[in-house]
C-alpha cells in the first residue's frame, strides 16, 4: 500500500518491513560481537518497542533477558514533553549489564529520563538501542548506542508505533502526508 487512512489522518509509505529487517539484522549483528559474553538484560520500552524488540531479539545468538517497561509521552501525534511511568522495572538491574529497546529517540526526553532513572539503580553497564532515530528533533544531549535508521523529522505510523493507539501493527511504516 502506497498510502494509508489512520483515524483522521493520511499517511503515505516512508520505509519497506525489508528495509526494517535488514536495519535490524546490522544491529543485530553488531550486538552479537559487542555482547555475546556480557548476558545482557534486554529492556523493551513498550508499546511501541515490542516489534523491533521481537524481532531483534530473534537474531541475537547468546544468552539474555528481556524485561518490559512502559512510559508514556505522547498524546495523539505530539509529545507533551511529560514523561509518566505506566509500568515500572521489575527486578533488581544493579551491577547487570543492561540494553534499552525503544522504537524512536526524537525529542529525547523520554530515553534521558529513563538512562537516569536506570542508571540510579546502578547497573554494570547501560546501553540504548533505538529502531528509529531523528537526529534533528534532538532536544537533549544523547547519543543512542545503536541505531537501526535514521529517519527525517516527520510523524510516522507503523512497525510498532502508532497515531492515537492505531496504526502498530502495519508491517511498513508510513509517514503523515501533508495536505
Amino acid at each position: 500500500m502506497s498510502s494509508i487512512q489512520v483515524k483522521d489522518k493520511l499517511f503515505e509509505l516512508s520505509i519497506k518491513e525489508e528495509v526494517i529487517l535488514e536495519a535490524i539484522d546490522k544491529i543485530a549483528k553488531a550486538m552479537n560481537e559487542d555482547l555475546g559474553d556480557k548476558n545482557p538484560l534486554f529492556i523493551c520500552v513498550l508499546n511501541g518497542g515490542f516489534m523491533f524488540a521481537s524481532d531483534l531479539l530473534k537474531r541475537l545468538n547468546f544468552p539474555c533477558e528481556i524485561s518490559f517497561i512502559r512510559l508514556q509521552s505522547y498524546q495523539k501525534s505530539s509529545t507533551n514533553g511529560q514523561i509518566k511511568e505506566i509500568y515500572g522495572l521489575q527486578g533488581n538491574i544493579e551491577n547487570r549489564n543492561v540494553v534499552i529497546l525503544e522504537d524512536i529517540i526524537d525529542t529525547g526526553y523520554t530515553m534521558s529520563f529513563l538512562k537516569k532513572e536506570l542508571l540510579s539503580k546502578k547497573p554494570n553497564m547501560l546501553k540504548v538501542a533505538t529502531l528509529l532515530f531523528k537526529p534533528k528533533a534532538l532536544s537533549v544531549e544523547l547519543e543512542p548506542d545503536y541505531v537501526a535508521l535514521e529517519i527525517s523529522n516527520e510523524f510516522i505510523v507503523g512497525y510498532g508505533l502508532d497515531y492515537d493507539g492505531h496504526g502498530r501493527n502495519l508491517r511498513d511504516i508510513y509517514k503523515i502526508k501533508e495536505s
